[in-house]
């Protein structure tokens, strides 16, 4: 009886041993998102792809599947996979089974692995990849607008496993569009970002994962990306001075007069940013490390405008956008063409104007009503009613924000409206800061305690300075004597220099 319990027992452990390696096999059979899968391919392929799938589980992309990157070795390529499959052909992006692609192939947990063709494609064989790359590049070494292309990207926010880009002109459909519904598989650069750039510039845009989860019909923008989970768009930019945004408010129905508020926003991994702001090539704020400025058009027409960048490390970028300004000599609803101060503009705690210049309200008796709203710090409330005054004189009696409200009525009682803040301060009002690479007028650089002379009080203020001493603060214009972008203790070291050389 003991004999057949253990027999029994045997088989039950030889059974469950079985049905282990079963499962664990099945666990390992295919392919996880997030592999690298590496080809060694034949002579005289030019373009390799990737095409993966599971029977009844969906693939990878439409056939030939995505494009393989090339690695640093000749003749191997690399694909990041995007989701998980057991099936995988290598192919030239040609059809037709023969010296253009392998014939279906197990993918069987072959991260890291290389599956050579160099005996063609009849006789693949698997194993470990150990030379060239590691990884695929994850970075894009072009520029973001390769010359001559459009390039657009996703940030799959939403973690989609098959990104797809579906981009057309006019109705779309054969020799409109870039690739049959859904579109064109799109490539991983890293960091969720997938990119797909084209010979062809197309006006409309959906992404969609593969089909599916797919977006609204969008405005296709040249190298700008798509955030699939917020639906915005932002400039995309992989340079070491990133742009972030650059905008014009407002950036329609603008007028003659109309002061434009013009903002851009770049961060820099080297340097400081500076920027400036050309119309129609023409310079309206030369280099400065605001990001503000305004512009007032004196005539109606098409303007570009230009938004450069640079850092202290010699980093270049640059922007634009086009503006269309109309003439407001029939315009029957009024228009707000400026207000000073200005959104987040400054004045003194006391009495203080507000002036509004306005336009359009050509109806009736084309006269125009203004009326303001000021709230305080504390949140009290004061409002002028309607008047002809394009002013109005306002007690800012404590410090701290005031918003205002300014609304202009026309005759027909048709009314346009501005919302912002003003800044009252009892200390002097800010200016706007310098171009950090151009030293202070009246002050040479090294002259960190602006007495008018360099000498060894300048290096012992910027030894104080450097180590937060109170009192004692130092610009970068000022302070980085030797020109590397930043103030450290080569400056003191440079300082010392200068004036024993004096000596």
């Amino acid at each position: 009886m003991i004999k057949n319990k253990h027999k029994i027992i045997s088989v039950f452990l030889c059974l469950a041993l079985v049905l282990c390696s079963f499962f664990a096999l099945s666990l390992t059979v295919s392919a996880a998102s997030g592999d690298t899968v590496y080809v060694r391919v034949p002579s005289g392929w030019s373009e390799v792809h990737c095409y993966m799938w599971t029977d009844g589980s969906g693939n990878n992309g439409n056939w030939p599947g995505p494009k393989m990157t090339a690695t640093s070795e000749s003749g191997v390529y690399a694909y990041s996979i995007t989701g998980n499959y057991n099936k995988i052909i290598f192919n030239n992006g040609n059809s037709g089974v023969g010296t253009n692609q392998t014939n279906d192939l197990d993918y069987s947990n072959y991260n890291g692995y290389i599956c050579d063709l160099s005996n063609g494609v009849s006789s693949p064989s698997w194993s470990v990849y150990s030379g060239g790359d590691t990884t695929v590049p994850t970075t894009p070494t072009t520029p973001t607008n390769p010359s001559g292309e459009f390039v657009i990207y996703l940030k799959n926010s939403a973690k989609w496993t098959t990104p797809a880009c579906y981009m057309w002109n006019g109705s779309g459909g054969a020799g409109n569009e870039n690739h049959a519904w859904p579109g064109a598989i799109m490539t991983p650069i890293g960091e969720d970002v997938w990119m797909l750039s084209t010979a062809t510039t197309y006006a409309n845009v959906i992404f969609s994962n593969n089909g599916a989860s797919q977006t609204a019909n969008l405005s296709a923008r040249n190298g700008y990306m798509f955030d699939n989970q917020t639906n915005s768009w932002s400039v995309y930019d992989a340079s070491p001075l990133q742009v972030k945004s650059v905008s014009a408010d407002p950036e329609s129905d603008l007028y003659v007069g109309m002061e434009i508020a013009l903002a851009a926003n770049a961060v820099s991994s080297e340097g400081t940013v500076s920027y400036k702001f050309d119309i129609n090539e023409n310079t309206i704020r030369d280099w400065s490390t605001s990001g503000k400025t305004t512009w007032t058009p004196t005539a109606a027409g098409t303007y570009t405008v230009t938004f450069d960048f640079k850092d202290t490390a010699g980093n270049n970028n640059r922007r634009s956008i086009t503006l269309i300004v109309s003439a407001d000599t029939n315009v029957t609803s009024p228009i707000i063409k400026k207000v000073t101060p200005s959104d987040n503009g400054y004045v003194k705690t006391g009495s203080s104007t507000i002036n509004v210049t306005a336009g359009g309200g050509k109806t009736g008796t084309n006269l125009l009503f203004y009326k303001y709203e000021i709230e305080d710090p504390s949140g009290n409330k004061n409002t002028a009613y309607y008047t002809l005054n394009a002013s109005y004189t306002y007690n800012f009696n404590r410090e701290g924000d005031y918003k205002v409200k300014v609304t202009v009525q026309a005759s027909d009682n048709s009314e346009a409206s501005k919302s912002y803040t003003i800044k009252a301060t009892g200390s002097e009002i800010p200016t706007e800061p310098t171009d950090p690479t151009v030293p202070q007028p009246g002050y040479k650089v090294g002259d960190v305690n602006k007495d008018g002379v360099i000498d060894i009080k300048d290096a012992t203020y910027l030894s104080l300075a450097l180590v937060q001493k109170n009192g004692y603060t130092v610009t970068l214009e000022l302070g980085d004597v030797n020109k590397d972008g930043v103030m450290n203790a080569r400056d003191i070291t440079a300082l010392q220099r200068i004036v024993a050389d004096k000596a």
